[in-house]
């Protein structure tokens, strides 16, 4: 599974968009997690959305292709993009509510405000991701890390991948040109039982 981590984007639709594209088009995403709900978001739901006109888009795509113009062609595509973004987008739930996913073996808390964050959250999870940071940050203690990719407007997405071609699952930050700033590899949950012979 790919995870994609982004930031909140406040009022910067076409950043919000930017970025869902990167991280669903070519680097492939399972699931994309934003971090915030704002206007960025809402308006990129808004333009992404099908209107309902009984059609489906398959209908709508064979309609377009026997007697479309090119803006009508460029306007179906546009849904198809939209469609499939909105297919893997998934907001982190407001405060104090949590989310988690897991990743092989691998728990990954999510949260929107860090400050929502207890002891049993951490003690149960091997990356904390959260929402309000004011800047890129990743830091490790133990087999435990925190991550937030930090406001979007300062250029980094996360991908949590168990795909990646070292094994196991890499947290990756990357910036909105597709460059690969800085990768870590998360540490499995290991043995919970020891047996002696």
């Amino acid at each position: 599974m790919r995870l994609g981590i982004i930031g909140p984007a406040e009022t910067d639709a076409a950043t919000l968009e930017q970025a869902a594209k990167l991280l669903i088009c070519d680097f492939e995403v399972d699931t994309v997690i934003y971090l915030g709900e704002d206007d960025a978001l809402r308006e990129f739901i808004a333009a992404h959305e099908s209107e309902d006109s009984g059609q489906t888009i398959e209908q709508r795509v064979a309609e377009v292709a026997a007697i479309g113009s090119a803006d009508d062609i460029e306007e179906v595509l546009r849904k198809l993009r939209g469609a499939r973004y909105l297919g893997k987008l998934r907001v982190a739930p407001p405060s104090p509510r949590r989310a988690m996913e897991m990743l092989d073996d691998r728990i990954v808390l999510i949260v929107r405000n860090k400050s929502t964050i207890g002891e049993e959250d951490v003690i149960n999870s091997n990356v904390v991701v959260y929402g309000d940071a004011n800047a890129l940050m990743f830091k490790r203690f133990g087999h435990r890390c925190f991550f937030s990719p930090g406001p979007l407007d300062l250029g980094h997405v996360g991908l949590l991948d168990d795909r990646s071609e070292a094994g196991g699952v890499v947290l990756k930050a990357i910036d909105l040109t597709g460059e690969v700033s800085w990768s870590e590899p998360i540490q499995g949950r290991g043995a919970k039982v020891m047996v002696a012979p």
